[in-house]
């Protein structure tokens, strides 16, 4: 939170189902990381573990059976879409229609086959529906 405010984001924090959340509403922070993510080239295991796994804690679902991001950006989806093929983790995307408060919105969701639990992975909500010692292997 200190490094959050110190260089101006704003950050609040949330509790929810007893997880504390972070959220940071700035434009300028999702620019700058969509354009590393558009130029990044993903080689490393580890890494392309690790970053889907930020994306399933901070985007995802997690139930016995299911794995599934949820965002408005297909094309974000699309990208960890191919990082999931790139390591052999099934996955696919579809289009939701959503209403809320009257309005009809567009969400698209990413489905990653529940394989990925058996990787190195540090996805806290597969943690807690899976069982720590059989998803999370510890270095």
């Amino acid at each position: 939170m200190n490094l959050l405010n110190k260089i101006g984001l704003s950050p609040y924090i949330m509790q929810n189902r007893g997880c504390l959340i972070i959220r940071i509403n700035s434009k300028n922070l999702f620019l700058f990381v969509k354009e590393k993510i558009d130029n990044i080239f993903f080689e490393d295991r580890d890494f392309l573990i690790g970053f889907i796994s930020g994306f399933i804690d901070s985007d995802g679902f997690v139930a016995k059976g299911d794995i599934v991001i949820s965002n408005i950006n297909k094309q974000l989806l699309e990208k960890i879409h191919v990082l999931c093929n790139q390591l052999g983790i099934y996955s696919k995307i579809w289009k939701q229609n959503v209403k809320c408060r009257g309005k009809l919105f567009i969400i698209w969701r990413l489905r990653i086959g529940t394989n990925f639990k058996y990787e190195k992975h540090y996805s806290q909500k597969i943690i807690r529906i899976y069982g720590g010692a059989a998803a999370h292997h510890s270095e």
